[in-house]
């Protein structure tokens, strides 16, 4: 893994946050300022969170055949 230190103005730093949020290889973001440190969640970060929470609850328990659930969800026809 590599890190890059990137000096950006201080009004240009929230857009480009933006940006790399977006990036799925992009592990962690980190803002230095002022010799505050804030870590802001990327992507990745996010998935692994709304896993985290749907684990435990079925949420498909009621599908028995998932070849006809997703035939059925896609529109094809037999």
């Amino acid at each position: 893994m590599t890190t890059l230190i990137i000096t950006v103005d201080d009004e240009r730093t929230e857009s480009l946050k933006k940006i790399l949020k977006d990036i799925p290889y992009v592990r962690d973001i980190t803002v230095k300022s002022s010799d505050m440190v804030i870590k802001e969640p990327t992507q990745l970060d996010k998935i692994k969170a709304t896993l985290n929470a749907s684990k435990g609850k079925d949420f498909f328990q009621d599908i028995k055949d998932p070849v006809e659930w997703q035939r059925n969800i896609r529109g094809y026809c037999n």
